[in-house]
Order: structure tokens, then C-alpha cells, then sequence
């Protein structure tokens, strides 16, 4: 399994490969220069349950946290996981 990001005007997003699958992806526009919004998170169905919407959000708080950037969450998932967690606090905007 491997993670990818991808960065364009129209669409901000890291996501998950397996052989050659997209299998899951988190999706994030900018808002400005330090802030983006986490929109939407998505993992196939046949892959559920192995927290990796988990490691998409670690992915994404890992990139933030390299470019300086704040982030709020308006995809209900981002939101319940950065409520219940501490770790990602150096970065919620």
C-alpha cells in the first residue's frame, strides 16, 4: 500500500494505492496561504477497518505540520477525530 499526494489548483488530496488501486482519499482545498480545509475523506469499502482513514489524516497533519499550515475540518470524519484527539492540536485551526 502506498500513500500519494497530489497538489493542483482544482483539487488538493493525499491518497491510498494498492497495486495500482486508489483505495481511499482525503481530500483539502486551501482557504489561504496557512490554512486549508479537510472536505471530504473516503475509504473503498473493501478496505475498511484497517485505520486507514487514520494514516490519511496523520498523512495530511504531517504535511501541515511541514508547511507551516493550520487546518479546520469540515468533513464530519476530520472533525470526530481531531475532537477526540489531542495529537493534532499544533495544527487545528
Amino acid at each position: 500500500m502506498e500513500l500519494k499526494h497530489h497538489n493542483s489548483k482544482n483539487r488538493n488530496r493525499v491518497y491510498l494505492v494498492d497495486e495500482d488501486k486508489e483505495i481511499g482519499e482525503i481530500v483539502y482545498t486551501y482557504l489561504n496561504d496557512h490554512l486549508i480545509d479537510i472536505s471530504h475523506t473516503e475509504i473503498d469499502s473493501n478496505y475498511r477497518g484497517q485505520n486507514l482513514g487514520q494514516k490519511l489524516i496523520d498523512e495530511l497533519a504531517s504535511y501541515a505540520r511541514n508547511h507551516h499550515l493550520k487546518a479546520k475540518a469540515s468533513c464530519p470524519y476530520v472533525a470526530k477525530v481531531f475532537e477526540r484527539s489531542n495529537d493534532y492540536n499544533d495544527i487545528i485551526a
